[in-house]
């Protein structure tokens, strides 16, 4: 991977009024190298995959990662899909699995046909504001085929499970509450938003809203009002939990809470 060695030093500035958690950046000019530097400090960002039991207070991630299994065919456009339980779902890639895994399992599906799969991915929630619904996809990691990725993440979480970590919320677009997942904030990542101008890097800054069902939560979920002043308003929890996928149910039901709940949240991008 490529540092970002031609990006301004200067770092991004906090807009007034904001909490120093989040921060704002200016629109700027762009060209197809500046696209391709912030690409590259997106993928530092999507490879973050940490165990929320190896998190403390000074260490906690945005992240929603876990593990599926199913049978993985392509489509006639040679995407590929993933079968769960019946139902078929789009298996994306991330910038980090296109080039190598994605490619290669395409390649091998070509030539050897459907095949059964343990597979490690990022779920991707895309919200109908105007119905209330959402869709799931996912997008690919890594494959568990060799003696490294059987140990760690695999060992830690069964198909259908997954980590999530984020504010735990309403959004006027849903009925339920959601774990929001921000991008996490580095440097680097935030400077190469910088030249490249919010507008064009809003995609890769979109939050991931995904919705839980989670009857005993240790707290309740932030709700905006808009009749209540700013410091008045409910306080807003960032939480970290294990959950599994429903694909009949097409939700996320929650197993365990992982740590503490903390009004102190992660710095992040927005």
């Amino acid at each position: 991977m490529s540092e970002l060695s031609s990006i301004s030093s200067t770092s991004p500035k906090k807009k007034k009024g904001q909490k120093k958690n989040r921060v704002k950046l200016k629109t700027a000019v762009t060209n197809k190298r500046e696209l391709r530097e912030l690409f590259n400090a997106e993928v530092s960002q999507t490879t973050k995959t940490v165990s929320p039991s190896l998190q403390n207070s000074n260490s906690l991630i945005f992240q929603a990662v876990g593990v599926i299994q199913g049978e993985i065919a392509l489509d006639k456009g040679e995407n590929l899909i993933i079968t769960l339980d019946g139902q078929q779902y789009r298996l994306g890639f991330t910038a980090i699995s296109r080039p190598r895994k994605y490619k290669a399992l395409v390649e091998e599906i070509k030539i050897q046909g459907n095949s059964q799969k343990k597979v490690l991915v990022y779920p991707r929630l895309s919200h109908t504001k105007t119905a209330y619904g959402y869709g799931v996809d996912f997008n690919l990691v890594t494959i568990a085929k060799t003696e490294e990725t059987r140990e760690g993440i695999f060992q830690d979480l069964a198909a259908g499970e997954f980590y999530l970590s984020g504010f735990w919320q309403y959004v006027d677009f849903y009925d339920g509450p959601v774990v929001a997942v921000w991008r996490n904030y580095s440097q680097g990542l935030a400077q190469a938003v910088e030249r490249v101008g919010i507008k064009k890097a809003k995609q890769l800054l979109k939050t991931n809203y995904i919705p839980v069902d989670w009857t005993d939560a240790p707290q309740e979920p932030f709700k905006y009002d808009p009749n209540v002043e700013k410091r008045q308003q409910m306080p807003r929890y960032f939480v970290r939990l294990k959950a599994r996928y429903q694909p009949q149910k097409n939700h996320f039901e929650a197993i365990e809470q992982l740590g503490e709940s903390t009004t102190k949240a992660p710095k992040y991008l927005k």
